[in-house]
């Protein structure tokens, strides 16, 4: 899926993953990297992780686990290029996820970040996932569920005035939308065994979500009354409260109840 809506995966405005993220960080980001590092624990040789955008999960898994072999790979030759540029010693390839250009059991584990969202054949991308997967091979997954009920995700789906499912697609591509119940049962449908479950991203965390496309759709010119320098110091004001909020909202609670995030780890039989 190259273009959706305004969202164009060559638009540089659009490219994913050009900050850094590390275990320590205390963020949801540093917390999806921590899940991830914990399911490789085991993990040994060749790891292909597909959507890295410019490669931020690749340098973090890079710098913490220096002894696997790593593969990066998106759809986006911009991205590639953001990726390359910034990690020099990196391997990083064009490929679609849905049709992965490797042999069978290629590959000790698998680990993808917001990326079943975006892919329209997204059961084919879970199959390909399982045949490069060698057995006992290990994937990890971060999925956000924009259908979770009891989430601002579901209370926004027909809103006019905070659109956001709209807004989502537009500046980011997701394209589809999941509860954590269908995930886990594509993941099985794929051939692959459920082993972990943990959840992240309640309230707060989606609050931040709302307030982030509320601005990246006034920045793009989105309808409004308030002047854009005012957007930008409101949304300044709230992140600054949020992210970290999120964070600590994660690791008190991290219950299904209000949750939009899922981590789920996987193996290969």
């Amino acid at each position: 899926m190259r273009q959706v809506g305004r969202y164009h995966i060559e638009d540089p405005a659009k490219i994913q993953g050009r900050d850094d993220v590390r275990p320590s960080d205390r963020n949801p980001g540093g917390l999806r990297l921590r899940y991830a590092l914990q399911a490789l624990a085991e993990a040994r040789g060749c790891v292909l992780i597909p959507g890295c955008g410019a490669g931020r999960y690749v340098r973090a898994i890079a710098r913490a686990r220096p002894d696997l072999e790593l593969i990066g790979g998106d759809l986006s030759l911009t991205a590639l290029r953001e990726a390359r540029q910034r990690h020099a010693t990196g391997c990083y390839l064009a490929l679609d996820a849905a049709r992965l250009p490797f042999g069978d059991c290629a590959f000790s584990a698998v680990v993808f970040f917001d990326l079943l969202e975006h892919v329209p054949d997204y059961r084919g991308m879970l199959a390909e996932i399982a045949r490069v997967l060698r057995p006992g091979g290990i994937l990890h997954a971060y999925v956000p569920l924009e259908a979770q009920p009891a989430t601002i995700y579901r209370l926004l789906e027909h809103s006019r005035r905070f659109p956001l499912h709209r807004w989502k697609r537009d500046h980011v591509g997701h394209i589809n939308r999941f509860d954590d119940e269908t995930v886990i049962r594509l993941v099985w449908e794929a051939g692959l065994e459920v082993r972990q479950l943990a959840y992240s991203f309640h309230p707060v965390g989606q609050l931040h979500d709302l307030v982030d496309y509320w601005q990246r759709e006034r920045q793009a010119g989105g309808p409004g009354w308030l002047p854009l320098p005012v957007v930008r110091w409101v949304t300044r004001a709230i992140f600054a409260v949020t992210w970290r909020l999120a964070y600590l909202e994660d690791r008190i609670y991290r219950g299904r109840a209000l949750a939009s995030g899922l981590h789920l780890t996987a193996i290969k039989p």
